[in-house]
């Protein structure tokens, strides 16, 4: 019994000195944390690009709700919004509001995509502005990671 016991608490102890494998990131649904670039650009339907397009680094928080948060710091832009499952559950149908965007026509309502590839362990996002701008579309696009 003794020697039962002892046993028990050197396993235990081992266990708790072992390094603690990371969980692998779930691609298979869309929920969770993403970080990643964020390109921002403008597009004319006539002429394609309008001005050089901005790539800043953000996270976009998806809760198991649906409620989506997200913040791109150097673009000084918060996106809040919903989400729904779209064909699957690992891609969604995005519905946020962009606000507080250092560049104005970022600012509004867009709506998108977030595509999720399991395989090579990424997801992409991409937002089209649903406010029509004298210049163009807005669009926000992404290559993000768990």
């Amino acid at each position: 019994m003794r020697y039962h016991l002892l046993a028990v608490v050197a396993a235990t102890l081992l266990a708790m000195a072992l390094p603690v494998r990371a969980q692998a990131p779930d691609y298979t649904r869309y929920q969770g944390r993403w970080s990643g670039s964020f390109l921002f650009y403008v597009t004319q339907p006539d002429t394609g690009g309008q001005g050089p397009p901005e790539v800043h680094p953000g996270v976009l928080l998806i809760e198991v709700d649906g409620s989506v948060h997200g913040h791109i710091p150097e673009a000084a832009c918060t996106l809040a919004g919903s989400s729904m499952d779209y064909i699957t559950s690992a891609n969604a149908s995005i519905d946020l509001v962009a606000s507080g965007c250092r560049d104005l026509r970022f600012n509004g309502h867009f709506v998108g995509r977030l595509i999720t590839n399991a395989q090579l362990r990424y997801a992409s996002i991409r937002l089209s502005s649903m406010r029509s701008l004298d210049s163009g579309s807005a669009q926000i696009s992404a290559i993000i990671r768990h």
